[in-house]
């Protein structure tokens, strides 16, 4: 009796330092030594850190994505949170508010690539296959602010448990452009596809920028397929001024590609076309000849005047 008695007071200490050993358990994470501390509203802390940015991670407080100037989306996000108890899985959560009532992202059982120091990253755009990436592409708009959240949900012995959630934190995506784009990479911008009426000086050309770019190589050709090439030239900005003269009535295409730091491919070719001739000066009228009966009366006028002076001479003479 005595020893069964000693048993269950065993068993019973046992379960009380495995529950307190599982309530002292939260899922923190360490904060980049570029963030500033937040204030601690929870028994357990996350943060958000976004690269390739380095302007971001300076003002980790705001927690500000960049934003992708040609789809419109966010950039790359990456998130890390410390190790809960030896564990091997996580699931995380994105969500339009804070409640997570409208959730955006939800991994589900998620297995970090390192388990020591577990990380995820949501991609920029385009599909990926990462096994760090939480989702296949981006979804997150731009000019948003977007909740996430960590916890536990498989420990390094296999077993399958639920933690509680970890502190909720929030980074908002900056504005960009509109994501509907009528072709990928760099886009042209003026003059717009198939214009008309263009001036044949000067000509202008202006392209969207691509992010880190500090070369663009721009042709600018006669024929479609780039042959008859008019100007070539290499430009640090998103915009070029032709510097000679384009025929009238003729049409003209252009493309740009990115050359530095890294080559991309070339943009969609666009079409134009150049105004009309002016059409040439009028030639001035020339004034018709003057009848002849107007020097008739001019011929009698000067008579009369010349009979009226010779009679007032006679006149005063007597």
């Amino acid at each position: 009796m005595r020893k069964h008695k000693w048993f269950w007071t065993f068993a019973v200490v046992l379960l009380v330092a495995l529950i307190g050993l599982a309530g002292g358990c939260a899922i923190t994470a360490s904060p980049e030594p570029s963030a500033a501390p937040e204030a601690d509203t929870d028994t357990s802390s996350a943060t958000v850190t976004v690269t390739p940015d380095e302007t971001v991670s300076a003002f980790a407080d705001d927690n500000l994505v960049g934003s992708d100037p040609v789809s419109g989306r966010s950039e790359e996000i990456d998130f890390s949170w410390e190790q809960l108890c030896l564990s091997s899985q996580y699931q995380v959560q994105i969500a339009k508010d804070p409640g997570f009532t409208m959730i955006v992202i939800d991994t589900g059982a998620f297995a970090p690539a390192d388990p020591t120091s577990p990380g995820a990253y949501y991609p920029a755009g385009g599909r990926t296959a990462s096994p760090s990436a939480i989702a296949l592409w981006s979804t997150l708009e731009a000019g948003h602010t977007y909740y996430w959240r960590a916890r536990v949900r498989q420990a390094a012995t296999g077993q399958w448990l639920r933690s509680p959630w970890s502190e909720v934190k929030s980074f908002t995506v900056k504005s960009g452009l509109p994501a509907s784009t009528p072709s990928y990479g760099l886009q042209p911008l003026y003059p717009s596809n198939t214009r008309t009426g263009c001036p044949v000086k000067p000509a202008s050309f202006s392209w969207s920028p691509l992010k880190d770019t500090t070369r663009y190589k721009f042709i600018l050709a006669k024929d479609a397929a780039m042959t008859l090439v008019v100007k070539e030239a290499v430009v640090t900005t998103t915009a070029y001024e032709y510097d000679g003269t384009l025929d009238y009535s003729s049409s003209y295409f252009w493309r740009v590609m990115a050359l530095e730091p890294a080559p991309s491919d070339w943009s969609a070719t666009f079409s134009f076309q150049t105004e009309a001739a002016p059409p040439p000066p009028a030639e001035p009228e020339k004034p018709e000849p003057t009848p002849p009966w107007v020097w008739v009366v001019i011929a009698l006028g000067a008579i009369l005047i010349i009979v009226t002076l010779v009679l007032i001479f006679k006149v005063r003479r007597r």
